[in-house]
């Protein structure tokens, strides 16, 4: 091979792993709930070393190569992983982990408004959780509702509102699955709920004394 057929292999070569190399634009948007834009979410492109994080309306822009893995972080909330292909726009819904101590982190960094997120989380909706890990409904509402409790008894499986007063013998709060109220719901597979409300004094008083221990809403896909 002459000289120059090695020189023109080599610059074909450079080229085409100069173009590999060429770092791709994603933008897009940081929510959570798929409601709430969320500031100050550290975003990381790993092969670029790229950090930004996104503004007060939860807006991005990160440089990235292809084949790149871009996160998106926020104390809180599930880290979130990108595979970049493509210069893309993405809409980017973070999944929020629900305990009380979260609620005070997320509220604490300033990720989301304080009354948004205290909303977003007495209304657990499915866009926020992968219901289908969970086995069972106690573990699913067990540690996601401030104030909310879950107990384990010989007798079976109780949920308890801090902060009500029960003027029955019992201390449960009052069950309504799709407008029905019910006795029991050890029966509700996690997968068929579309979303779980908490409700507590005002907010229960519309219940009357049967949600004098507040009311808990479920509304299944059916």
């Amino acid at each position: 091979m002459t000289g120059y057929k090695i020189l023109s292999v080599f610059l074909v070569l450079l080229n085409f792993m100069d173009s590999g190399a060429q770092e791709l634009t994603l933008s897009g948007t940081v929510k959570c709930f798929n409601r709430y834009p969320m500031k100050d979410v550290s975003i990381k492109a790993k092969k670029s070393n790229q950090v930004t994080v996104s503004d007060i309306l939860g807006k991005f822009e990160v440089q990235a190569r292809k084949g790149d893995v871009v996160t998106f972080e926020a104390d809180g909330f599930k880290t979130f992983s990108y595979k970049v292909q493509k210069t893309d726009t993405l809409n980017i819904n973070l999944i929020f982990k629900g305990r009380e101590q979260d609620v005070m982190v997320a509220v604490g960094n300033g990720y989301v408004k304080k009354e948004d997120l205290v909303f977003a989380v007495s209304n657990l909706q499915q866009e926020n959780s992968e219901f289908s890990n969970f086995s069972n409904i106690f573990d699913l509402i067990r540690g996601r509702f401030p104030g909310v409790e879950v107990i384990n008894t010989p007798g079976g499986t109780s949920v308890l509102i801090r902060g009500t007063n029960s003027l029955t013998l019992s201390s449960e709060p009052l069950f309504i699955v799709d407008g029905i109220p019910v006795a029991d719901i050890s029966n509700i597979e996690p997968v068929n709920i579309r979303s779980i409300d908490v409700l507590k004094d005002a907010a229960a008083a519309y219940y009357g004394s049967r949600g004098s221990n507040g009311v808990i809403i479920i509304q299944t896909k059916k």
